[in-house]
């Protein structure tokens, strides 16, 4: 009778144990799933699932510091405001959308800075870095959106900069700005850094991005 208790006893054990080890490894996967859940919060933009503003600067941060050849692109939808303005946030938000998931598709990093504006990051050298800006551009102008039946295209403009010796990332952010800004005013679709470029202002002074990672 006592073996027979004792057995029991132990069967009782052992099935209350797994029962435990079980809900410890579902608790376990749970808390793994919430952990990668806010790390990819953490790091991308709510709206397109482009990395955000902070990731792609120290993503940035850290090719530079690798001492890597690194081409960076800033890319500004042209007359974004307009189409806001014309079709409504809903249309905006939907070409943001569309555009962030064509330039995933490429073989770059990129992020969105805010608004309308998104930073391009390729380890390549400067005649590449300018081909995969080019290709950007490509792709946000395949982007069609159908707003209450008017269809809205969508261009950028891009300013180019390379970095080929030591460089932080706010004064390659500010080259790629300048070029995008001296396109903009020129009337072209997109230019590389020159020491030679004007320095551009925008047509409004706090449009001016500040950028520190």
């Amino acid at each position: 009778m006592l073996a027979y208790s004792l057995a029991v006893l132990n069967l009782v054990m052992a099935t209350a144990i797994t029962w435990l080890a079980h809900k410890q490894r579902l608790a376990i996967t749970r808390l793994n799933s919430l952990l990668t859940i806010a790390k990819y919060d953490a790091s991308h933009d709510d709206l397109t699932g482009l990395l955000n503003r902070r990731a792609i600067l120290a993503h940035l941060e850290k090719q530079l510091n690798a001492l890597r050849s690194v081409s960076i692109a800033l890319l500004d939808l042209d007359d974004f405001k307009g189409i806001n303005d014309t079709h409504g946030h809903d249309t905006g938000d939907a070409a943001l959308t569309e555009a962030a998931r064509r330039l995933k598709t490429l073989p770059v990093t990129i992020g969105r800075l805010g608004g309308d504006e998104f930073l391009m990051v390729v380890n390549t050298d400067e005649p590449a870095g300018f081909a995969h800006a080019a290709a950007a551009q490509a792709v946000i102008a395949s982007v069609r959106i159908d707003a209450a039946g008017q269809t809205v295209q969508l261009s950028a403009t891009a300013g180019v900069a390379h970095a080929a010796s030591s460089i932080n990332a706010p004064e390659l952010l500010r080259r790629a700005d300048r070029a995008m800004y001296e396109a903009k005013a020129a009337g072209a679709a997109i230019r590389t850094y020159d020491d030679r470029l004007p320095d551009v202002p925008a047509p409004n002074p706090q449009h001016r991005r500040t950028y520190r990672p």
